[in-house]
């Protein structure tokens, strides 16, 4: 079953937490960005409320009938799980997975200033959809190579990257109780899918293309759920691109948090050769581009991305005796500024080995941009990036026309990739790193 909510013309005031939305990256302390919207307006988007249910899949490789319910983790402003569908002028399809930073411990999951996660899904809106969410989002931009494809815009509030099927207790550290979050992220997803596959008006026809795309935490449910959306359109050309989201966890992080918290190895695409839960993220994407050798998988990332960064450190901070501190110092600056250098040069070397693992699949590209901006697709500086010696969108169009334009790029091989200023070196922090 799913509702159908209308068009909303008139917002008086949207309270909108976009961790990945803040200066272009995820401020993972969930500061709240504020959208008031006061006017009439339209918006070309409309929402649907997925309720309990279950979808078929009968592609190549994967023959089951899966189910769903979907929810959001439930906290207060965070209830019910809604997606957006806004209709093209062709049947080709951008599937887009809404990033929002990740939780696995009571000390991330709750508290004040200390949340890292995306948790007012009850305020996102028709509207805020359309205004907080642009570049390749944006049918208005000449540029834009998806201007005419249906929109599936997949929202994320479950704080399990689009992975979880699983309700977990935590103890909130302000309150000392026990308290359960639904990690329902992957359930959300094939209530979503499922919808587009049922209804006619949405469903690409089999000579129609499908691109899989997510930001920060929706990179990870890109690559993680693609094999699932190229199963249920097997007939369909069906490529994905992951933006910021290259994570480099410490020692045994995957079976604390994907596994233990959220429940996504019952839900991994274990059909493909060699796939693990816990390995490491290039060779997660080495094996589901060998899996799938007519497909193109794309990943960006900026070369110090902070929020990246910041979240490496945050991954160990939680594996150390941290005392709870009802402030956003407990954990430093969203942006990755106040990350030790050592560390952040420990994520720039690692995070580089993840795109050297991949690239050795013929049908698997990177763009690697300077500085350390998080997320770029769905934000209008898609459109003039060119720090890795080409413009971004004449990679992105390249990788859909599969052209020699679709090339490996990296600011390394142009420049110094825009090293940022952190409080230890306010020059410019420096790390030493080879290219490819």
């Amino acid at each position: 079953m799913f509702k159908i909510l209308k068009n909303s013309t008139v917002i008086p005031m949207i309270l909108l937490s976009l961790l990945s939305c803040k200066k272009e990256k995820e401020d993972t302390t969930n500061d709240l960005l504020l959208v008031g919207l006061v006017s009439a307006t339209s918006t070309p988007y409309i929402a649907i409320t997925p309720t309990a249910g279950s979808i078929s899949i009968a592609g190549t490789n994967l023959t089951t009938t899966k189910s769903y319910d979907p929810k959001c983790s439930g906290v207060s402003g965070n209830q019910t799980f809604k997606f957006f569908l806004k209709k093209g002028n062709s049947k080709n399809l951008l599937v887009n997975f809404m990033g929002g930073g990740a939780c696995w411990d009571g000390k991330n999951c709750f508290g004040t200033n200390t949340t890292t996660y995306f948790k007012a899904m009850d305020s996102l809106s028709t509207l805020a959809v359309r205004y907080a969410f642009s570049g390749i989002l944006d049918e208005r931009q000449a540029s834009n190579p998806f201007k005419d494809y249906n929109v599936l815009f997949i929202p994320y509030c479950t704080g399990d990257l689009h992975w979880g099927s699983k309700a977990t207790t935590y103890t909130d550290p302000t309150t000392n109780t026990e308290s359960t979050l639904q990690h329902r992220g992957f359930d959300n997803f094939l209530a979503s899918i499922d919808y587009v596959k049922k209804n006619t008006e949405w469903t690409p026809g089999s000579t129609d293309k499908i691109f899989v795309v997510g930001q920060s935490a929706g990179a990870y449910g890109a690559i993680f759920n693609f094999p699932y959306i190229k199963e249920i359109f097997p007939s369909n050309e069906v490529n994905v691109l992951a933006d910021a989201g290259n994570g480099i966890v410490p020692a045994n992080w995957q079976t604390e948090a994907a596994v233990t918290k959220w429940g996504a190895n019952t839900n991994l695409p274990s059909w493909i050769t060699g796939i693990s839960i816990t390995a490491e993220l290039g060779e997660f994407f080495k094996k589901v581009a060998a899996f799938y050798p007519t497909s193109r998988i794309g990943q960006y990332s900026s070369n110090f991305d902070g929020t990246q960064r910041y979240f490496y450190n945050l991954q160990q901070l939680l594996q150390t005796n941290l005392t709870y501190s009802d402030s956003s110092t407990l954990y430093g600056k969203g942006d990755g500024s106040q990350v030790a250098d050592s560390v952040t040069c420990d994520w720039v070397t690692k995070s580089r080995i993840n795109f050297a693992t991949a690239k050795t699949e013929s049908n698997y590209r990177y763009y690697i941009a300077g500085g350390d901006v998080h997320t770029i697709t769905s934000n209008n500086n898609v459109f003039t990036e060119a720090s890795a010696g080409s413009s971004l969108l004449t990679w992105i169009n390249g990788m859909i026309a599969n052209n020699s334009a679709w090339a490996n790029k990296d600011c390394k091989n142009v420049g110094t990739c825009s090293p940022p200023a952190t409080s230890a070196s306010p020059n410019g922090v420096s790390c030493t790193f080879s290219s490819f």
